[in-house]
């Protein structure tokens, strides 16, 4: 099973860009409702969704995604393998980062720092919006 993680955080002052999404509430598995209606999100909260539903799907795994590069190589990374901490390391921050650039809002991922858990996988970077006149998103997740 995919490790656990924690919520993202953002710390950003940039307005919204305009591209719409759902709230969607990982630790339960299912989309924010409220008064039975789907939680619309956009900007900054819609770049969250993104980046973690892309980093919590297995590239490969899912027929619907077949023929794409959605999702990233992780499980194979991190669970029972052989693996050097310094190869297991530079190719998590590889495949998180070609996968996080698949969302066309961001402009470049930099400063990824990864922490491994006995359970768990905390990744914290930098991304780079394309519509927020080059303001950086610190993300934690």
């Amino acid at each position: 099973m995919f490790p656990e993680t924690n919520d993202i955080a953002f710390t950003s002052s940039a307005d919204s860009f305009g591209t719409k999404s759902y709230l969607f509430d990982f630790n339960t598995g299912d989309f924010v409702v409220r008064d039975g209606k789907l939680i619309e999100c956009d900007g900054i909260d819609a770049v969250k969704v993104w980046i973690e539903k892309i980093l919590r799907t297995e590239k490969g795994r899912f027929h619907i995604y077949d023929n794409t590069e959605y999702g990233a190589h992780l499980e194979d990374l991190i669970i029972g393998n052989s693996y050097t901490v310094a190869f297991i390391e530079s190719e998590l921050k590889r495949e998180i980062e070609d996968a996080i650039l698949q969302i066309p809002q961001i402009r470049s991922v930099s400063n990824i720092k990864i922490t491994r858990g006995i359970n768990s996988l905390t990744v914290e970077l930098e991304v780079k919006l394309n519509d927020t006149g080059g303001n950086s998103i610190t993300v934690t997740v």
